[in-house]
């Protein structure tokens, strides 16, 4: 049992640092909106997306979870929310300053949960029924996989 809390507080700590570890890996990116690869996004829409899907999926599923029993969530199609809501304009310390408030007050909701909490589930008509936990260990390995994607293809200043 002690791994197990151990292994939760991990994954908050790595919800809770991923807004800080976002703004380092932002430091080598000379220009926000060159692509990070050719035909690719660019890192501000690699941002818009993280803060979206946190907020308008990852997020509102681990409160549905915790408010219903074993709610249905929708599909979501991250491409067709990007052509329809991106907005070039919106201000990349705006983005950075709402990823990080989404990831932080995930991470305190996160660590005021029971442990009997963690096996609450939520069910995806094509992913599955799952426990809370394997929803936030998603949460954190989608922030993780864009943070690598910024690293790997950020120019260096």
């Amino acid at each position: 049992m002690e791994e197990l809390l151990e292994y939760r507080k991990e994954l908050m700590n790595g919800l809770f640092s991923a807004p800080d570890e976002l703004a380092k890996r932002m430091q080598t990116i000379n220009d926000p909106f060159q692509p990070l690869e050719p035909g690719g996004w660019n890192a501000h829409q690699v941002i818009v997306h993280m803060r979206d899907v946190n907020r308008e999926v990852y997020i509102p599923r681990l409160k549905r979870i915790l408010a219903e029993d074993d709610p249905l969530f929708v599909n979501f199609d991250g491409e067709a929310w990007m052509a329809a809501h991106y907005q070039v304009g919106e201000p990349l310390k705006d983005l950075l300053a709402d990823f990080s408030l989404g990831c932080r007050s995930t991470a305190d909701l996160l660590s005021a949960l029971p442990a009997s909490a963690w096996n609450r589930t939520g069910n995806h008509p094509t992913l599955g029924r799952h426990a809370l936990q394997w929803w936030a260990e998603r949460l954190l390995a989608h922030i993780t996989e864009h943070l690598q994607q910024i690293s790997k293809h950020g120019g260096a200043k």
